[in-house]
């Protein structure tokens, strides 16, 4: 075997190494921001839900899960909900009890009615698309109930 001269002998230490794979882990789990990447550029959005009690109805048994953690999650006009929490099973007279409390808590809400507010941008838009001064696009934006398209329509097609 031939010895090399010192200055090849330093080359080949001060070689650099080619990049080695990084060992995978055991059990195949990709950790969460990973995962968030990938979600990501298969365009997933994710979105946490506050939600105190989530209830599936079935045909044979329904379903109660308090204080559950929900994830919404979008993809391609799909949305996927994940329920993560402890789930308790009910019978017809518990589900009885659930429906009557949820009545009760409506009834102390009262019924009002709702009124659109109108903004001057809304005003000028209805007034600038269907050329027409802005006292007459307000006086039909509020009989139109603040629906923008349907006072430019009406606007626009009478006579």
């Amino acid at each position: 075997m031939v010895k090399l001269p010192k200055e090849m002998q330093d080359k080949i230490k001060n070689k650099p190494k080619r990049p080695q794979a990084a060992p995978k882990r055991e059990g195949g789990q990709v950790g969460s921001r990973q995962m968030r990447r990938r979600m990501q550029q298969q365009g997933i959005e994710m979105e946490q839900i506050e939600a105190t009690r989530v209830i599936i109805e079935g045909s044979e048994k329904t379903l109660v899960l308090e204080q559950p953690e929900v994830v919404l999650m979008k993809q391609a006009g799909q949305e996927i909900y994940q329920i993560i929490g402890q789930a308790e099973e009910l019978s017809s007279d518990d589900l009885t009890i659930v429906a009557d409390t949820k009545i009760e808590d409506d009834e102390s809400i009262e019924e009002t009615e709702f009124k659109p507010t109108i903004t001057e941008n809304d005003i000028m838009l209805v007034a600038n698309q269907a050329n027409v001064d802005k006292k007459e696009a307000e006086t039909v934006l509020k009989e139109c109930d603040g629906d923008i398209a349907k006072a430019i329509l009406f606007l626009k097609n009478r006579p």
